[in-house]
């Protein structure tokens, strides 16, 4: 019996599906018309046709009505089935789409209800200035003009839209200017792509002077395609001689998969040891880098990415932390995969980065070049990198930060691949690079104070003194006669953060080196700074 009235339904849902123009149907009738419920008596309801439908399927419009059908019904059941059938459209995100009970007899136990599937009559772009509004109605297309909007889609655009850290787009829906129709307005919110950095400070490495200057500036809406272009730089202000770097990159959407961009990279290093982004870069030479990088669905605060690419480095020296000088030029090709997730709560916020990088025997440089570079290196070599850190409000607004980060291989590596441990960025106290090793891991602990100005919540301004403990183990992979097969780095101390107008930022601290090394004397007092200003 059952399967008997699905063909029915389904021949009739299907024939007359496009019955009822859409734009023209009225868009008022939010429930069944009370005169036309009147009318109708127990029935014996053997069908239900439904007019004006082009989004569900004929299923699907049958499994909500099918048990509102059969003898003895009343118009109860008529107003369950249309409610029914009604609320399947509103979960697909359909908000816009009623279902009406139109007047009529049920005479022959066949009850037609009509479907109202709003569209949109207009999209319009509002107060954007640096965005072509044609290009964000084309990333848009849950909200083109004639279509049904589902507003499940218009979330995912929306969220999509607004990845750009200058713009912001709110959507206004509103009755259309031709009836039945629904018109959209993007209100847009944006400033100039263009983005600038420079920062003072005295992270150094040994035997150089001490103060570094870097900077960097980019454009991120080059084309009026999304494409952005940026340089950054650090010197030794002092002596240009003892650290230059320059980098460069362009990135660009691929338009054809979402959240997938491709970036190339440059660096141009004369420095022996550098500090760039968060990392050390030993060695002379230049690195050329090609990366796919995809951004991964979000979901209540947390979002994360994939990366794979490669490098061409090219070294002409290097020059490890203990004062071992090797001169052997290096030309290699390494792979690196990543992933990076993030996860935002009212209170607190988790990082992890975590990569795979290797390389495979014949590209670039040989088996002898490795070799040269560092004793029992090979061509071919796998390590993980990897970093952890959790940021937790406390009550009276205080804070803990914690990170744990590191390196792991099981062979000896050249140290342009090497974990370097010192600085800022791994352990305070210590010049940059002071130890290097092919494994290694580190830890931060920070207390810190509720901000001196501004609220709990405002991170444009922000100035807090903290307590700090780290510490660092790096482990050398067969060492050779008189090198030390592991070396321990640990320090104690506090400081000053603060960051003001969401743009002028500084740090000072004070370290104390609880374990001697080179350049740093246990129990000795080391002072740190940085100075900086972002647009």
């Amino acid at each position: 019996m059952r399967v008997l009235s699905l063909m029915v339904f389904t021949c009739v849902a299907e024939r007359e599906a496009s019955a009822v123009d859409p734009v023209s149907a009225s868009t008022s009738a939010a429930s069944s018309n009370p005169t036309a419920l009147s009318q109708l008596g127990n029935l014996y309801i053997r069908e239900y046709r439904v007019r004006g439908n082009h989004i569900l399927k004929p299923v699907e419009i049958e499994e909500a009505v099918y048990s509102f059908m059969g003898p003895g019904r009343s118009e109860n059941d008529i107003e369950a089935a249309r409610q029914g059938l009604e609320k399947i459209y509103k979960a697909k995100g359909y908000q816009t789409v009623y279902v009406e009970l139109p007047q009529q007899t049920g005479a022959r136990g066949v009850i037609y209800f009509n479907v109202v599937e709003t569209p949109v009559g207009r999209l319009r772009v509002k107060g954007s200035r640096y965005f072509l509004p044609s290009k964000i109605k084309e990333h848009a297309p849950s909200m083109a003009e004639g279509t049904v909007p589902n507003f499940n889609e218009i979330t995912k655009d929306i969220i999509a839209l607004n990845r750009w850290r200058d713009r912001k787009i709110t959507p206004e829906l509103k009755a259309g200017v031709v009836p039945g129709t629904v018109d959209i307005d993007l209100n847009v919110e944006d400033k100039l792509p263009l983005h600038g950095s420079w920062e003072l400070n005295n992270q150094h490495n040994a035997n150089t002077v001490p103060l570094r200057l870097s900077g960097s500036l980019s454009y991120s809406n080059l084309w009026q395609m999304g494409h952005s272009i940026g340089a950054s730089f650090q010197v030794a202000p002092e002596k240009i001689s003892d650290s230059s770097v320059y980098s460069a990159f362009y990135m660009m959407p691929v338009e054809s998969i979402e959240g997938l961009n491709i970036m190339l990279t440059g660096a141009w290093q004369d420095s022996n040891i550098a500090a760039l982004g968060g990392s050390t870069v030993v060695g002379k030479g230049k690195i050329y880098g090609l990366r796919f990088m995809k951004t991964l669905p979000a979901e209540r605060g947390f979002f994360h990415s994939l990366s794979f690419g490669m490098d061409y480095k090219d070294f002409v020296q290097d020059v490890n932390a203990a004062g071992a000088t090797v001169s052997a030029p290096i030309t290699y090709y390494p792979f690196t995969a990543s992933y990076s997730a993030s996860k935002v709560r009212d209170s607190s916020f988790t990082e992890f980065n975590a990569a795979l990088v290797f390389h495979f025997s014949g590209m670039g440089g040989s088996q002898s070049e490795f070799a040269a570079r560092r004793f029992g290196a090979q061509d071919n070599f796998f390590y993980f990198r990897g970093d952890l850190s959790h940021t937790q409000d406390l009550p009276g607004g205080f804070q803990t930060y914690t990170r744990i980060h590191g390196q792991a291989s099981a062979q000896p590596l050249i140290n342009t691949e090497q974990i370097a441990g010192g600085g800022l960025n791994t352990v305070r106290g210590y010049l940059i690079a002071t130890q290097l090793g092919d494994s290694g891991m580190f830890g931060t602990l920070e207390f810190r104070s509720p901000s001196f100005i501004g609220s709990a919540k405002d991170k444009e301004n922000e100035w807090r003194v903290y307590g700090f403990l780290e510490g660092g183990k790096l482990y050398v992979n067969s060492p050779l006669p008189g090198q030390m097969r592991s070396s321990d780095l640990a320090s104690i101390g506090f400081g000053t953060r603060v960051r003001y107008l969401n743009h002028l930022t500084g740090s000072f601290d004070v370290a104390v080196p609880l374990v001697t090394q080179a350049n740093a004397i246990a129990h000795d007092v080391y002072l740190f700074f940085r100075l900086g200003m972002d647009f």
